[in-house]
């Protein structure tokens, strides 16, 4: 058992440098069309003459610089690889795998229990939490699937953010438009849909413990002439997403803005991933019988999704429950 789990570490990075090869390459045509639709966007609201994208060399030059420094984000990643040990310690690969070993090995030996509870118990955290990446320095740990997102979504925006600021000086525009979105964050949704001047935007966005664009915000801001471009929200459309998120739904007899809705969504999808990790440590240790009752409760889970997400209006996100190697999950 410790041969292969020690095998298992060695093939974890190695899947993780081969699929890195693949998402770099699909990094960087990800980060280029979204630059060139946010280019776009731009240029069919502000009434000047602009370069074309792909003749831009200053935002080509934003775009390469972005793509490299994600990848390098992204590299960094397998770098921070690790797991949770049978003492809830977030610990490198091979630490935990040790840990895993030991704590079974003496749970055997001690005759505390039989071996194969002795490695399901082991396993249990790792079932539960899957492969982690940890921050060294403060212990906090997150699931390899959210670093990425977290990692990619992030350098979307800081692109993004350049790109924004580069149109807005070359079209002399001097103000900003945040833009607006239904189930609104409480802290985002009074500032959605307005416009403001460029020191106005400047202050409120130094104000803003998420800023803009940043930490799972879903908003953008794009740049505006004042008194030229008229506002994508009315007064009216703007107080109409309020108060269909303040209505929300109701559900097994709870009450959920549109906004608490979205994050019981991810709670679920996060109970999900879970769930596939628990079924991959039950194939590896050969658990016919845990694997069984945990492939039962996957399907309940995957039910009760579906059936939370139509009652709320929210569109199914699969990809939100993808981890490594479950491809017929």
């Amino acid at each position: 058992m410790a041969q292969q789990l020690g095998t298992s570490q060695r093939q974890v990075k190695k899947e993780v440098r081969k699929r890195l090869k693949v998402s770099n390459r699909e990094l960087k045509k990800l980060m280029a069309q979204a630059a060139e639709v946010g280019y776009d966007f731009d240029l069919k609201r502000l009434p000047v003459q602009a370069v074309p994208f792909r003749a831009n060399e200053s935002l080509q030059q934003i775009v390469a610089a972005a793509v490299e420094l994600a990848g390098k984000d992204l590299n960094n990643i397998t770098q921070t690889l690790g797991m949770v040990d049978p003492f809830g310690k977030a610990l490198p690969l091979q630490d935990v795998y040790r840990s895993c070993t030991d704590f079974a090995f003496k749970q055997v030996i001690t005759g505390a229990s039989d071996y194969n509870t002795a490695i399901r118990t082991a396993c249990a955290n790792i079932a539960k939490y899957g492969v982690r990446t940890i921050d060294y320095e403060s212990g906090v740990h997150t699931s390899l699937e959210a670093a990425v997102r977290r990692n990619i979504m992030g350098g979307l925006g800081l692109m993004n953010e350049q790109i924004e600021q580069v149109n807005h000086d070359e079209m002399g525009c001097n103000g900003w438009e945040i833009s607006a979105h239904a189930n609104s964050a409480p802290d985002h949704e009074p500032i959605q849909g307005k416009q403001y001047s460029d020191a106005e935007y400047t202050a409120l966005n130094n104000s803003l413990v998420r800023r803009i664009g940043t930490l799972n915000c879903g908003h953008v801001a794009f740049p505006i002439i004042l008194g030229i471009n008229s506002p994508q929200y009315s007064d009216a459309e703007l107080t109409d997403l309020r108060r269909q998120n303040e209505v929300g739904i109701t559900y097994q007899g709870i009450h959920y803005t549109g906004y608490e809705a979205t994050q019981m969504q991810r709670k679920i999808e996060r109970s999900i991933r879970m769930q596939k990790n628990r079924i991959l440590v039950d194939k590896a240790t050969g658990d016919i019988d845990k694997r069984t009752i945990d492939q039962i409760k996957l399907r309940q889970l995957n039910e009760e999704y579906r059936r939370f997400s139509q009652a709320a209006g929210l569109r199914t996100e699969s990809e939100r429950m993808w981890i490594a190697k479950t491809k017929e999950m």
